[in-house]
């Protein structure tokens, strides 16, 4: 339920009638509880928050806190306890043990399998006691008595027993280390060590209860948010493929899911939120080549949208899947280069899609900031691509086809491959032999059987050999790698009706920049009439046009505000002349 991010719609502090009407819901929910109990976990004196939050699978779920944590949340008038709560009263609910490993199935997503709990008893008719189906149950891990996660049991005691301990035993709602656990402090649960059943580990009985099985069932706990946090950070572009072993502790179809559906659903979310609340109908046609960074990417969370780790691999199949869906019209405006003409806002898929407020918010701050003059300058890098002429020579440092390399990078390459093969000539350390995969890199068909070269002409040919591009980044997002020549911006200088004279801004969506806070800055800045137009030539992306001979403002805000180095801006002969006095 809390694995993905959730939306805040809310926060309003509890008054004090609707404070005992909810210390009275407690008392009914978990009979357990004394006065005393609720009173301490929801103090008089102490602040007391509502918050109302929408969830990735649109749920609307309402959270009450006490100081920083979150201690119940309320879903269709049911309330659950959050591990806050549980670790303060352990006992409120019956707990579930399971082993570590799983565990840390459980925290990307899986429901508890029957094979993977470990009851206090040899299995019996009355293991689980009047346990029934959708009842209220925790989840601690083997030795520590301190609850980890809660759920809804999906059969009751006496079915688990039937099915001899076979298949779904429990749906996970909200485990320690999702967005729900992280909305309070981040603390850890308190040991609460417990002797584990004789018939499951008879060896060691007398060790269950030593400080270093305390330490291990901490740092089981540490290690599984700390794994879950470097999956969701993984760099872009990583060349790794984890192998996942099967476990009959687990259902395949509610094992983690695969790093591929992730991102498809990432893409799909983010292309719907796009649709509805941030392409409109001036912005068509729309090159579809600005639609992942422009339009898609800021819907992701934070999170680099990258198809090459999607199903769909490339971007003309991830728009032909969104067309055979009705979502979009795409024609080919150009050999090479398509747009969409197109786009149904009325389409299931987006109409009902809930775009994320925090996006829009952050957006618009953003905006804000770039038109108070605090900008984000943009860093161009020349960079070497690893090509399918060169793949062999840089794979074995885990470098894929496509990565974009520094001349550094490719340098300290080619040397540790040289060293690593014993490459470099003992007689004369100048010169370089080659191995059949350097030589198939770097030598001309006229040198035929050459079979030595020195160091320099080595690493001068791998460069050569490589495509040239150009990483265009700013601020801490992921650079942009223009695999091509880049376009310069173009600035020219037109006359409209009435001898009226226009600036037009071509090429600016190339390196990354917002059309609308450029065109607002300039227009808050001379103080003159600026839009935003799509020319009906083909091949033309959307231009800025700026009232009047403004090519010495354009010019001077490309390369000193914006960073743009002077060779990617041309038009400059266009300013106005200074009059001789």
């Amino acid at each position: 339920m809390f694995l993905k991010p959730f939306r805040v719609k809310t926060k309003t502090s509890v008054k004090s009638s609707d404070r005992k009407k909810l210390r009275s819901d407690i008392q009914q929910s978990f009979p357990s509880l004394t006065e005393e109990d609720v009173l301490k976990l929801l103090p008089q004196k102490e602040e007391m928050t509502l918050v109302k939050i929408n969830t990735h699978a649109d749920e609307n779920i309402v959270v009450y806190t006490v100081g920083k944590n979150p201690l119940f949340f309320e879903n269709f008038k049911i309330l659950y306890p959050t591990v806050y709560t549980l670790w303060q009263f352990p006992e409120i609910l019956q707990a579930f043990r399971t082993w570590p490993p799983v565990y840390e199935k459980l925290q990307k997503g899986a429901d508890l399998m029957l094979p993977g709990v470990v009851p206090d008893n040899e299995p019996s008719p009355k293991m689980f006691g009047k346990l029934q189906k959708g009842d209220l149950v925790s989840i601690k891990i083997a030795g520590n008595k301190s609850p980890v996660a809660i759920g809804k049991a999906l059969l009751s005691g006496e079915d688990m027993y039937m099915s001899a301990m076979r298949g779904k035993g429990v749906s996970v709602l909200h485990i320690m280390g999702d967005t729900l656990w992280e909305m309070g402090d981040k603390s850890r649960p308190p040991m609460i060590p417990e002797t584990l059943p004789n018939s499951y580990c008879e060896e060691e009985v007398e060790n269950t209860k030593t400080t270093e099985e305390t330490d291990q069932s901490e740092n089981t706990i540490d290690n599984a948010i700390s794994d879950l946090k470097m999956e969701e950070t993984e760099a872009r572009g990583a060349c790794s493929c984890g192998e996942t072993s099967q476990n009959d502790v687990l259902d395949e179809s509610d094992e983690e899911r695969n790093p591929t559906e992730q991102m498809d659903d990432l893409l799909n979310f983010c292309f719907a939120c796009a649709l509805k609340s941030k392409i409109k109908k001036n912005d068509l046609p729309l090159l579809t080549g600005n639609l992942l960074r422009n339009y898609m990417q800021p819907f992701s969370g934070g999170k680099q949208l990258d198809l090459k780790k999607s199903s769909f691999k490339k971007l003309s199949k991830f728009l032909q899947s969104k067309v055979n869906d009705g979502y979009i019209v795409v024609k080919e405006q150009s050999k090479g280069v398509d747009v969409i003409t197109e786009i149904d806002k009325t389409h299931p898929g987006v109409r009902d899609i809930q775009v994320p407020d925090i996006v829009e918010a952050a957006e618009a701050i953003s905006e804000e900031t770039n038109e108070d003059g605090s900008y984000q300058p943009l860093t161009f890098t020349d960079v070497y691509l690893v090509n399918a002429a060169t793949l062999d020579l840089f794979k074995e440092s885990g470098i894929c086809k496509g990565d974009a390399l520094q001349i550094s990078d490719v340098r300290q390459h080619v040397i540790n491959y040289i060293k690593t093969n014993n490459l470099q000539k003992e007689d004369n350390p100048k010169l370089v032999t080659l191995d059949p995969i350097l030589a198939h890199i770097i030598l001309k068909p006229v040198e035929g059987d050459l079979d030595q070269m020195n160091w320099e002409q080595v690493i001068n040919r791998v460069v050569g050999k490589m495509q040239a591009g150009v990483a265009i980044s700013s601020g801490s997002r992921p650079p942009t790698i223009k695999k091509t020549k880049i376009e310069p911006i173009k600035l020219e200088v037109v006359m409209r009706a009435s001898q009226k004279k226009v600036t037009i801004v071509d090429n600016l969506e190339e390196y990354g920049l917002d059309l609308r806070v450029f065109s607002k800055l300039v227009q808050k800045s001379v103080a003159c009439s600026c839009t935003i137009v799509t020319p009906e030539q083909k091949n033309k992306g959307p231009q800025v046009h700026v009232q009047g001979n403004q090519v010495n403002f354009v010019y001077n805000l490309l390369t000193e505000k914006y960073k743009i180095p002077k060779r990617y801006v041309t038009g400059l002969e266009n300013a106005p002349k200074q009059k001789k006095r």
